[in-house]
């Protein structure tokens, strides 16, 4: 028994389009690296991004590979020069950078040139397993007033929802309007009016514009029946039809900030030259984004978005769910150390 080699349960996705993911029986990963650690995944958020990838419209990994970027979880590993963080709850960040150009030592690996992996969605098996490995520079501690859950909702939503409202508040808006109430819509909502601006959502979901309008903001089912000329638009749906309509409803020299995006077969730029408006795009977020809206949740400042919890088991049936629209907060996938099988000491340093 004790020669056995460990194995853990992971989500993998086998092909591209796939309905969903096979669970299957995989070896753990190991450390590698002096900075290598291994997190005993607890939770992790589902993203529109997983959607995207397994429609085959969006990043494209060498199969198989373990989806999963939103995770929370326990340090059990670790390189020797990570050795401090054993035993610590932690998230993490996203991006691999080449470490060596200015966008990465200004903290925006993100936009590296030569990125290296996305961990979870490109390069880097994610957390959709019981353990996932990353590097001991993608790891941010997390406030031990935040259940994992609400954790794992926040880790790329969160991060996305604080770049593009620190982007819109740039231009001290008097009036934001956010297209889309899901995750990211409803988290810049919340860190909005945290910061006295004026907000409105626009959100056809019923049961999504709902639970905003429970929570105080003016919520509209569709663009025309918000108020007119808003001077930042926050646009969260990645949905075609809803840009033209966006840049049509913006006031001139107005902000249009792309947290949501799609591809627009046939777009008339003429909207965008006549108003003189700016276009900015916005990928994920930033190390301090993401400690910023951390601090926003434990602080309760923010009120986070309803959330739904799945078995790792039960994994596709949270994408069925999201797919038909029956999800009004943030889907989350619940993975346990249990889902790991040592057969000796498990991975070790």
């Amino acid at each position: 028994m004790g020669d056995e080699a460990p194995t853990m349960r992971a989500a993998q996705l086998t092909t591209i389009p796939a309905a969903g993911l096979d669970l299957s029986t995989v070896a753990p990963p190991m450390i590698t690296r002096d900075d290598d650690v291994l997190i005993a995944v607890s939770a992790c958020g589902v993203c529109g991004t997983d959607l995207h990838i397994l429609d085959g419209q969006a990043y494209r990994p060498q199969l198989p590979f373990t989806l999963g970027h939103e995770p929370v979880g326990v340090v059990v590993a670790a390189g020797s020069a990570a050795a401090e963080w054993i035993g610590r709850r932690v998230t993490m960040t996203l991006f691999t950078g080449d470490g060596a150009c200015e966008l990465c030592e200004a903290g925006d690996e993100r936009l590296c040139r030569h990125l290296r992996s996305i961990t979870g969605v490109l390069g880097a098996p994610g957390a959709y397993a019981g353990i996932v490995r990353v590097h001991a520079a993608q790891l941010v501690p997390v406030p031990d007033a935040l259940a994992d859950a609400e954790v794992a909702s926040l880790v790329d939503s969160g991060a996305t929802a604080a770049n593009s409202v620190r982007q819109a508040l740039v231009r001290a808006p008097d009036r934001v309007l956010v297209l889309g109430g899901g995750p990211i819509g409803h988290l810049s909502a919340e860190m909005l009016r945290e910061a006295g601006v004026v907000t409105e959502v626009v959100e056809p979901n019923p049961q999504r514009a709902g639970a905003l309008a429970q929570l105080g903001h003016r919520v509209v089912p569709s663009i025309d029946e918000a108020l007119p000329e808003p001077a930042v638009i926050i646009d969260c749906t990645g949905v075609a039809t809803a840009f033209q309509q966006g840049i049509n409803a913006l006031a001139p020299r107005g902000l249009y900030l792309l947290a949501g995006y799609a591809t627009v077969p046939d777009f008339d730029f003429g909207a965008v030259s006549r108003n003189e408006a700016t276009l900015q795009g916005i990928r994920s977020g930033s190390r301090a984004d993401l400690e910023h809206i951390l601090d926003l949740a434990a602080s309760r400042a923010i009120r986070l978005p309803e959330i739904h919890q799945w078995p790792l088991e039960q994994i596709n049936d949270a994408f069925t769910a999201l797919r038909a629209g029956r999800v009004t907060g943030k889907a989350i996938i619940s993975i346990t150390a249990t889902n790991v099988e040592a057969g000796a000491e498990g991975p070790n340093t």
